[in-house]
């Protein structure tokens, strides 16, 4: 991945925010054993573990790092903790205590809220927590123990000019304009633009603007994300029937945005249950659509994924939620370009086969395979040598 290949090193080569980088160095070089830690908040993607892992470099010291969302209990915390900020690293040095996403611990997570209190209180070392929601009512205690530090969001101009040192260091000719449409789509998150920036440039000799359209879903996906708020953190139904009336993306794929993301938002096992209930009901009707071309049942999906999952928890929960990107269609490369790419591809073989576009997808595999080594069925299919490229991931 290109966002850890060129991940900042040293606080030199970490872009953007002087005077945050600055503050950070002189709490840590003139930091002793009874001072604040330090929470670094600010929205995701832009560099908060990157910063924190540069100053560690530059000090020479040892990072301890552990991320809050997965260590939830307050076992889990003590051990993995607990002896860490209480002794001297291996060689006996200094030490860099990083907590990540310390607003990722939910309410129910048995003590591991106390406890981390209790470990920051009793820490001999540095200790940085990072956070996209300061103001997350569950981390008050800690916030009000910290001296708070903002990451705003990357200036463009400078993910920019990081964005053309990698294609000059991965040898890739581009367009200005095409470099510069992904800065400004970023949104001010440097490992966005840089995900972005892999998604169509690798493998690639030039980039040019042509070549963008596999990063146009980005601003369809923080329509998503809003529409997941609607669902999530409403318990009005007329709220989350209204959550899709205006987005962007099929039922099918909103369903697996909503499979994703419902255990990170409800935390009591009952609520899960009722709420997977719920989007097996409108899987099975999606299912339908797809065998009988029935899209009268579309309104069930929406229905039942919806407000089906809404009314599933007994209170609404509080506070931020760190939305996923579905699993399952990352794996699957089924972003919208790469839908549409599916789609056209299925169509040239169903076309060639007379078989449906439906039947050709369903084959894929078996045709990706049929067609590696035999340049005879390549040539009958027309198929490009980026239709071919495509096919290989069905192998």
């Amino acid at each position: 991945m290109w966002a850890d290949k060129y991940r900042p090193e040293t606080l030199s080569e970490y872009k953007g925010a002087k005077k945050e980088k600055e503050e950070l160095k002189e709490w840590a070089e003139n930091w002793e054993i009874g001072d604040k830690p330090v929470l670094l908040h600010g929205p995701a993607g832009t560099g908060k573990t990157s910063l924190v892992e540069a100053l560690t470099e530059d000090l020479g010291h040892e990072m301890v790092e552990t991320n809050a969302s997965d260590v939830r209990t307050k076992s889990k915390l003590k051990s993995e903790l607990k002896e860490a900020v209480r002794q001297k690293s291996f060689f006996g040095g200094q030490k860099m205590i990083l907590i990540d996403e310390v607003d990722g611990m939910g309410r129910s997570d048995r003590g591991g809220s106390q406890e981390l209190n209790r470990i920051v209180e009793e820490t001999k070392f540095p200790l940085v927590m990072t956070a996209n929601d300061a103001y997350d009512s569950k981390i008050r205690t800690l916030k009000n123990k910290s001296k708070t530090i903002e990451i705003g969001k990357v200036h463009t101009n400078s993910i920019n000019a990081h964005l053309k040192t990698i294609l000059e260091e991965e040898g890739i000719e581009y367009e200005d304009g095409a470099v510069k449409r992904i800065a400004r789509r970023a949104n001010g998150q440097m490992r966005s633009a840089i995900n972005d920036l892999e998604a169509v440039a690798k493998g690639r000799d030039k980039l040019t603007v042509d070549d963008l359209g596999a990063i146009g879903a980005r601003d369809g996906e923080q329509e998503v994300f809003q529409a997941l708020k609607m669902v999530f953190k409403t318990e009005n139904p007329s709220t989350a029937n209204q959550a899709t009336e205006n987005l962007d993306e099929d039922a099918d794929t909103f369903l697996q945005w909503i499979r994703e993301n419902t255990p990170r938002e409800y935390e009591r096992p009952d609520d899960n249950a009722r709420a997977y209930n719920w989007i097996s009901k409108a899987d099975l009707f999606n299912g339908r659509i797809k065998r009988r071309m029935n899209w009268k049942l579309l309104k069930y999906v929406y229905l039942y994924s919806t407000v089906g999952v809404a009314l599933s928890k007994k209170n609404k929960y509080s506070g931020w939620t760190r939305y996923q990107y579905p699993s399952k269609i990352r794996k699957m490369g089924s972003s919208r370009a790469s839908r549409n790419k599916l789609e056209s591809i299925s169509k040239k073989i169903g076309e060639k086969l007379h078989i449906s576009i439906q039947e050709s997808k369903s084959e894929l595999r078996f045709i990706s395979m049929l067609i590696e080594d035999n340049s005879e069925i390549k040539e009958q299919l027309q198929l490009s040598d980026e239709d071919l490229e495509f096919l290989e991931k069905f192998h």
